[in-house]
C-alpha cells in the first residue's frame, strides 16, 4: 500500500515545485500523475511542433507553381497528414485507457484515497481534485492541439484526400470536436475505473467499449446533424458538377414531381425490364445528396455539446458513486 505523509495528503511543502500554481490536494493530484501529464504535455509540444512545420511545407507548396497544377497533395505530404489524422482520432480511446480508467481504480487498489480522506480532507474534496487536475489539463492540451492541427489542414483543406473532408478522419479530429472526444473518453475510462475498482479491468473494458462504439458511429452519426444539399440532372447526363469542398454522401433517383426512390430501383433488370420499371415510376432524373465544407463547423458543434453533454453526466456519476461506496 502506498503511504502518504500528512504533509502529503493535506498539501504540498513550502519549498515544492510548482506550489504557485498547485495547491493542496491539487498538488498531491499532479505530484501522483505527473509522469502520465508530463508525456502528455511533451507529446503536446512536439505534435505541434510537426503542425507549424508542416504547415509551412504545405503552403510553399500549395503556392509553388506545381502545386497549382494538381488537384491534391503529393503522396509523402498526404501520408504524414493522413498518420496525423490516425494519430488524432485514436488520442481520445489512448487518454480513456492509459490515464482515464486507471485514475480512480488505482487509488482503490492502493488504499490511497481511503488513507488521504483521513487526513481531515473531506472525500468529495479529494475527488474532486483527482479528476479536475487530469481533466483540465487534457482540456487545455487538446484544445491546443486541434488549434494547431486544424490551422495546417485548413490551409490544404479541398487537396488533402481530394477534398473528400466526410469520409476521412477530419470531422472527429479538428475544431471542438476533438476536445470533447477526449474527454468523454476520459471519462468514461474514470466512471469504469469507479465501478470496477481494478484498473487492469476498467482499461479492458474502456478499450473494447470506445474502439468498437467508434467503429459502429464513426461513418453515419455525423448525418444525423446536418442536412445535405440535393442537386438533380436528367438521367444519362454527365452528372453533377460539385466543386471543391462539395462531397456526395447519397444519391437517389427521382421523378419530376421531386419523389425520390432508390438509386438501385431499377437496376439488377434485364434491358426491357428497367425500362418498364423506370417509365412505371416515372424516373426521369438523378439526384445527388452533398454537403459544403462551410457545414463543418455546426455538425462538430453539435456533436460537441451533445458529447460534453455526457461527460458531465459520466463524471458526475463516477463522483455519485466514489462518495456512496466504502473507500
Amino acid at each position: 500500500m502506498n503511504v502518504l505523509t500528512k504533509t502529503e495528503a493535506t498539501g504540498a511543502p513550502a519549498n515544492a515545485p510548482g506550489r504557485s500554481f498547485l495547491r493542496g490536494t491539487s498538488w498531491v493530484v499532479w505530484r501522483r500523475n505527473r509522469t502520465a501529464l508530463l508525456l502528455l504535455i511533451g507529446g503536446t509540444a512536439l505534435f505541434i511542433a510537426f503542425c507549424v512545420y508542416q504547415r509551412a511545407m504545405l503552403v510553399d507548396f500549395v503556392n509553388s507553381s506545381k502545386g497549382t497544377e494538381l488537384d491534391q497533395l503529393l503522396s509523402n505530404d498526404e501520408d504524414r497528414l493522413g498518420n496525423a489524422f490516425f494519430l488524432l482520432t485514436s488520442l481520445p480511446i489512448i487518454l480513456g485507457v492509459f490515464l482515464g480508467a486507471p485514475l480512480l481504480a488505482v487509488e482503490q487498489e492502493n488504499s490511497t484515497l481511503r488513507l488521504t480522506t483521513t487526513q481531515s480532507v473531506p472525500r468529495m474534496r479529494v475527488i474532486g481534485a483527482t479528476l479536475a487536475v487530469p481533466l483540465l489539463t487534457i482540456a487545455i492540451l487538446t484544445t491546443l492541439t486541434s488549434v494547431a492541427f486544424t490551422w495546417m489542414w485548413r490551409s490544404v483543406d479541398t487537396l488533402f484526400s481530394g477534398g473528400d473532408w466526410w469520409n476521412t478522419s477530419v470531422i472527429y479530429a479538428t475544431g471542438p470536436l476533438l476536445v470533447a472526444l477526449a474527454l468523454f473518453a476520459t471519462s468514461f475510462g474514470i466512471l469504469a475505473g469507479a465501478v470496477l475498482r481494478r484498473s487492469v479491468a476498467a482499461m479492458g473494458v474502456t478499450f473494447i467499449t470506445l474502439s468498437v462504439g467508434a467503429m459502429m458511429v464513426k461513418d453515419s452519426v455525423a448525418l444525423w446533424f446536418v442536412t445535405p444539399h440535393q442537386i438533380s440532372y436528367p438521367t444519362g447526363s454527365e452528372g453533377a458538377n460539385l466543386k471543391p469542398g462539395e462531397v456526395q454522401v447519397d444519391n437517389w433517383v427521382g421523378t419530376a414531381d421531386g419523389k425520390l426512390y432508390g438509386w438501385g430501383t431499377c437496376v439488377r433488370m434485364t434491358e426491357a425490364e428497367s425500362a418498364a420499371c423506370v417509365k412505371k415510376h416515372g424516373i426521369v432524373n438523378e439526384v445527388v445528396e452533398y454537403v459544403k465544407l462551410d457545414q463543418l463547423p455546426a455538425i462538430q458543434w453539435s456533436m460537441t455539446g451533445i458529447l460534453l453533454a455526457l461527460t458531465a453526466a459520466m463524471l458526475a456519476a463516477a463522483m455519485w458513486w466514489m462518495n456512496r461506496k466504502s473507500l
